[in-house]
Order: structure tokens, then C-alpha cells, then sequence
């Protein structure tokens, strides 16, 4: 058991108006009644009702919780940081961030659990990744650090359809339907939704190589459309580049919300490539998005905390490809 340890600076009628006082959710406060010894005073088990004075020495467990019981899965992580109170991970994509009915015994959720090996660790990863999505896993060792963790700033480059010729801002509310009680996966904007917003930079712009020759054989109801078109053959291949033009992007979002980057980017007609939920049906074999870099502060230990990572194989492999 690892305890958070304050030294008291003025009388409290109770541990309870204390951690009341410090912003301590009722729910961790549950926790901590609920066994002996998860608060210590000088030294000594003591109740949530117990006064406190100066220079009192308070212990409470970080982590009054109970452990999380999944399916353990011995694989390798790349963990990029480890100390006391984080654990930062690079996810490769195609690795579901938790466990589902379809993913159960392949799932990042379940690695990590392994290599904490301990009954009392509570799993709380502070972002989620898409399976198809790779980088930054940031996780907390306990609730306390949980808490303190603020101003979390995230860095995601993606590969999008389309020309995007300069930064586009997105501001729109995404919405969860609901259909006999389940939510449905395909999330959508809608007023009634939840606020989300997301800024994209144009970085690169790149021409899908699989696209380039107006010869290659290409998707025949778009063949059918150019053809219709009264252009010179000079035109038909400028407008097949043009359309089949991709553009690596940098977005940052605010306020995160399922698939926010994913539904944004087709929202404004960039869909990521692969992206079979809300693109086209493209020939990659997944949509290409990757959290690069991450900040944030930590309040309990007044840090700032920045991490980045590669590009994985696959998203430097289809940037080779592109020209």
C-alpha cells in the first residue's frame, strides 16, 4: 500500500472536512472508509472522523480501490517512461486500448495489468487510443495522481484525402446514438452532442503514388464520372491528382470526444485515409493517426512532463510510398 503523506498546517474538526476541503471526490472518500488502515495518523489507523491538528502527520492510500480484474496478457510494451506515478507507453495501431467482446485476449488493458503484476493496481489510463490509432498511452499509478494530472496537451499527426491548403478549424458537437439501449459505434454531429473542437495544419501535401497514372486501373464509378466530363485528357489526369491528393496534417484537439478527430476531418472533407467508418473505401488497410507528442503538469509534484514519439513502421512505410 502506498500512501499520500501531508504534514497538517491548522486544525481540522475531522479527516473527512479535510479532504472535503482539498477537493477529494465523495467517492475516493467512500474508499478510504472501507477498510483499516487506509488513513494514518502519526503513525496510527484512524477513522474519517478522527480531528486533526498541527503538525499531524496525515497518510491516506493513493489508491483506496479495488483492483482491476481483467484478463492478464504477457506481451512486450514499449514503454517509453516509467516512474513511481506514471507509466507512458507507445501503442503500435492495430492494438485495441481495452478489452471488448471482440478483442478480449488482444488488448493493451490486459498487457499492462501483466506487467504491474499486483492485486491492488487499478488500471487508469488517462487517454484512449482507437485500434487502428498509434502513440502516446499515457497511465496513472494511483488515483492521487490521477487527480493531480492537469492541462494534458496532445499532438496528432494523421494522413487525410484531399488537398488542405491551409489551417481549418472545426468546432462542432459530437453525438452518441443510442438504439435499444447500446451505443452505436458511428458517432455523429448534432446539436444535441457533446462541444468538441479541432484545429488542422496543413504540413505536407502528398500525391497517392496507387493514383498518380490517369492509366492505372482506379474505382470504376469515378472512371465513369471523368470520362463524362469535356475535359482534355491533360485535364482528366489534373483532375485525378487533385482528387486523389493526400495531405499530412498536424491536429490538436479540445475537450476529446470518441472518434473526434476521425469525424471532424470527414466532417470538412478530409477524411483519413483507411478510415472505413467515416472515409471512403480506399485501398488502405487502416486509417493512418498518430499521437506523436504529449504535455502536462503535475500538480502534486509541480512538473511538467513532455513526451514524444516516432512515426511507427506502417505510417513511415505509406509515407515512403507517397510522393
Amino acid at each position: 500500500m502506498k500512501y499520500l503523506e501531508i504534514k497538517i498546517e491548522k486544525k481540522y474538526e475531522s479527516v473527512y472536512i479535510y479532504l472535503k476541503q482539498k477537493n477529494f471526490s465523495e467517492h475516493f472518500i467512500k474508499n478510504l472508509r472501507s477498510y483499516f488502515g487506509a488513513i494514518m495518523i502519526n503513525g496510527k489507523p484512524e477513522n474519517i472522523n478522527h480531528p486533526l491538528n498541527i503538525d499531524d502527520i496525515l497518510k491516506i492510500d493513493r489508491n483506496p480501490f479495488k483492483g482491476t480484474e481483467i484478463e492478464k496478457i504477457y506481451a512486450p510494451l514499449d514503454i517509453i517512461y516509467e516512474d513511481d506515478y506514471y507509466l507512458v507507453i507507445n501503442k503500435p495501431s492495430l492494438l485495441p486500448t481495452t478489452p471488448s467482446r471482440s478483442h478480449y485476449h488482444n488488448n493493451l488493458a490486459g498487457m499492462i495489468c501483466a506487467y504491474i503484476n499486483d492485486s491492488e493496481f487499478t488500471l487508469r489510463i488517462m487517454n484512449r487510443l482507437d485500434k487502428d490509432a498509434s502513440g502516446i498511452i499515457l497511465v496513472a499509478k494511483d488515483t492521487i495522481t490521477y487527480q493531480n494530472t492537469v492541462n494534458i496537451e496532445k499532438e496528432y499527426l494523421a494522413i487525410c484525402h484531399g488537398n488542405m491548403k491551409k489551417r481549418m478549424v472545426v468546432e462542432a458537437p459530437i453525438y452518441t446514438v443510442v438504439e435499444n439501449g447500446i451505443n452505436n459505434r458511428k458517432r455523429i454531429i448534432s446539436p444535441f452532442g457533446q462541444y468538441a473542437k479541432t484545429t488542422f495544419t496543413p504540413l505536407k501535401h502528398l500525391k497517392d503514388a496507387k493514383y498518380l497514372n490517369f492509366k492505372h486501373k482506379i474505382n470504376r464509378n469515378f472512371r465513369m464520372i471523368i470520362n463524362k466530363i469535356a475535359l482534355s485528357e491533360t485535364n482528366k489526369r489534373k483532375f485525378v491528382k487533385e482528387n486523389y491528393a493526400l495531405t499530412l496534417v498536424k491536429a490538436e484537439i479540445f475537450k476529446g470526444r470518441t472518434h473526434q478527430i476521425r469525424l471532424h476531418a470527414s466532417s470538412i472533407n478530409h477524411q483519413l485515409i483507411g478510415d472505413k467508418l467515416y472515409g471512403t473505401n480506399d485501398l488502405y488497410s487502416h486509417s493512418y493517426l498518430h499521437l506523436k507528442t504529449m504535455k502536462f503538469h503535475n500538480n502534486e509534484l509541480d512538473k511538467d512532463f513532455t513526451f514524444s514519439v516516432p512515426y511507427p513502421k506502417d505510417f513511415k512505410n505509406v509515407l515512403k510510398k507517397l510522393r
